[in-house]
């Protein structure tokens, strides 16, 4: 209203107001946070976001912006910090745009805050979302917990994630854990 606008629009427009989204805490005091959603996806203010917010530990912050080419609107992902880089993997997503039997994997690199669709392979644990992933060493994330989402029968439905899941670093391999 401020600047003239209505609430009659055709697309998203930029909102700070999320869930969904990371922080992760970088070694030199930094915050990471990435995507996240505002709103339901029944709202008309629904929006998913494909941006890295950097907040400095004196309190100014920069923001990052990527296509969706690159890096597709994610929430309720995880995020772990590994040697100078972000590792996010599964999230929720729009619907429609799931991959149901693969696991969205990026690396953000927190030098130049590029980010990289990452390829893997093995047993991945699937399409998913609200999980924790827990760094084993420097090589093995381990991924537990959360939602799946999959497609059964031509229905979309969502299970509760069964067992963990490493995914080897080195290897961008999956393997079922214990």
């Amino acid at each position: 209203a401020q600047f003239g606008g209505t609430r009659e629009y055709d697309h998203p427009i930029w909102c700070f107001s999320r869930f969904g989204s990371s922080f992760t805490e970088l070694p030199d005091g930094c915050f990471v946070q990435i995507g996240g959603e505002h709103e339901d996806w029944y709202d008309a203010d629904f929006c998913i976001y494909n941006d890295v917010v950097v907040h400095s530990a004196s309190g100014e912050f920069s923001i990052y912006g990527y296509p969706k080419k690159a890096f597709q609107p994610t929430d309720f992902h995880t995020a772990t910090y590994v040697s100078g880089n972000i590792y996010l993997v599964g999230c929720l997503g729009y619907q429609g745009t799931r991959v149901f039997g693969t696991t969205p994997v990026y690396r953000l690199s927190c030098e130049d805050w590029s980010i990289t669709k990452l390829t893997t392979r093995g047993h991945n644990p699937g399409w998913i979302y609200k999980h924790s992933a827990q760094l084993l060493d420097s090589d093995n994330l381990v991924v537990s917990g959360g939602m799946v989402a999959i497609d059964e029968g031509g229905k979309e439905q969502h299970r509760e994630l069964v067992g963990e899941y490493v995914l080897n670093l080195s290897t961008m391999t999956w393997s079922a854990g214990n």
